[in-house]
């Protein structure tokens, strides 16, 4: 299955493990909750979904990768204990507690989440030494004698054999006691996950254009080439940072993350005419409306030519949008402060949001919230550590009327945009791909229910209300 759908079966198990009766037993009990194993390719995704679906769940989340941890920081430490038995006393071994496990009651102190997933990575590549431990743990969840606390799902996760020489096969006794689910790469669902989360509109267009690039393992007589989603999702976050600062992404950067001298070369030749199309054809002029000159050579373009400025157009979209939620979080802390009176008041009030969201900031959250408590952060840096209830209501003005003018430019960027395309598409793919590319943009979708943007939903419906009948049209004439 492809990581999407691994996500949404691993939320579901979750939620029927956590799921109570009445009086507040588990109705799945411990000894019937299965540890859920993933297995797939390196850089996969496999860490991102659990932190996801333990922010998306507002459960705890403890991740570890098992191969950095020897015996005695798994299972604990031995010391020796006096015990009477039969009358006559004994010296036997105890053991302190586990780290991992420590780290759950931790977790449950700090976070304030009585139920959560452990996750342990790189399940099948321990050493010889822990490998009994790791079996214990997946069909006994616990490390030695200390269970995994009641309410903790177990998750673990590994690689196969062919992409990582040290794995140890599991034995039938094992792999009868967890739940094994298999994840593949799939460049569509990626796309979506992508466009949904902000990766560089040049790594989405080249994906496009070869998906097969997305995961490539090769062993050669020089090592292995390799290109993997985590690494191409680095990349993307380095190449923003460097188009910030104004330095070029050379081909040697690229191959920093792109572990496939043919792939990361590539990868820089599409780079480069995404970067010239975007500058050719004055995307920005393009959504503020100036396109009727540019409607002709769009016709004419190549495949790769409307792949790429399709998708700046999109990730320009997305990102005015990103913006728009940062704005509208503030906005929303902001009036939640209510109007404190007095200086003493307002700081107090000011220094408890502060830490609220810090403490949101250090704990698993998703990656929208990040974002946004960051931004809300960063605009309150300049009121200091004293601010008065001018201030505040002033910076409340400042958000609201840039949070309008955000709303103003969302709306009219969409609308150009969506007329050049029509005058240069009609109603064909492309326009198609370009609305539902915006459709799998989260904040885009979350700005468009909470601000009523009717002429998107309009125009969206009236498009696949099209694209269904000119379907039903061609089966009915087959």
């Amino acid at each position: 299955m492809n990581i999407q759908q691994a996500k949404d079966g691993i939320k579901e198990a979750v939620r029927s493990y956590l799921d109570k009766d009445a009086a507040g037993n588990y109705l799945v009990g411990r000894a019937r909750q299965r540890a859920i194993m993933l297995m797939g390719a390196p850089g996969i995704g496999k860490t991102a979904i659990m932190s996801q679906i333990a922010a998306e769940m507002d459960i705890g989340y403890i991740g570890y990768t098992i191969t950095h941890h020897t015996r005695q920081s798994a299972i604990g430490l031995p010391y020796i204990e006096r015990r009477s038995y039969g009358g006559r006393e004994y010296s036997i071994t105890e053991y302190t507690l586990s780290e991992i496990i420590a780290s759950v009651y931790e977790a449950i102190e700090n976070q304030g989440k009585q139920e959560g997933i452990l996750f342990i990575d790189e399940i099948n590549c321990v050493s010889e030494t822990l490998s009994p431990a790791m079996l214990d743990l997946l069909q006994n969840k616990k490390f030695g004698p200390h269970r995994i606390p009641e309410g903790w799902i177990l998750v673990a996760a590994g690689n196969p054999p062919e992409y990582n020489s040290s794995v140890r096969d599991f034995d039938i006794v094992t792999l009868d006691r967890v739940r094994v689910v298999n994840v593949s790469a799939d460049a569509d669902v990626w796309l979506k996950y992508a466009h949904n989360n902000g990766i560089h509109d040049a790594i989405t267009y080249y994906i496009q254009m070869k998906p097969q690039s997305l995961l490539s393992v090769e062993r050669t007589v020089d090592g292995p080439m390799f290109a993997t989603p985590r690494g191409w999702e680095d990349l993307s976050v380095v190449l923003k940072q460097h188009e910030k600062l104004g330095f070029p992404a050379e081909a040697e950067l690229i191959s920093q993350y792109i572990h496939d001298p043919d792939i990361a070369a590539e990868f820089g030749r599409y780079m480069y005419f995404h970067a010239k199309y975007k500058q050719d054809y004055d995307v920005t002029g393009i959504m503020e409306g100036q396109y009727e000159d540019k409607i002709e050579n769009m016709k004419a373009a190549s495949i790769d030519e409307k792949l790429a400025v399709t998708s700046v157009f999109v990730g320009e979209i997305n990102k005015d949008a990103e913006d728009n939620a940062a704005l509208s979080y503030l906005e929303s802390r902001l009036v939640s402060m209510g109007e404190p009176v007095g200086r003493e008041s307002v700081r107090r009030s000011v220094d408890v949001m502060r830490k609220g969201m810090r403490r949101r900031l250090d704990g698993n959250i998703t990656s929208y919230e990040r974002n946004s408590i960051t931004f809300s952060l960063s605009r309150m840096e300049p009121l200091g550590e004293e601010p008065s209830a001018e201030e505040l209501k002033g910076l409340l003005q400042e958000v609201r009327g840039e949070l309008g003018a955000s709303a103003e430019r969302i709306v009219r960027r969409f609308d150009n945009t969506f007329g050049f395309m029509r005058s240069c598409f009609g109603d064909s793919q492309e326009t198609v791909s370009f609305l539902a590319s915006l459709v799998d943009c989260y904040q885009f979708i979350m700005f468009a229910v909470s601000n009523d943007f009717e002429s998107f939903f309009q125009r969206n419906e009236e498009l696949l209300v099209k694209k269904r009948d000119a379907g039903l049209a061609g089966g009915a004439g087959a």
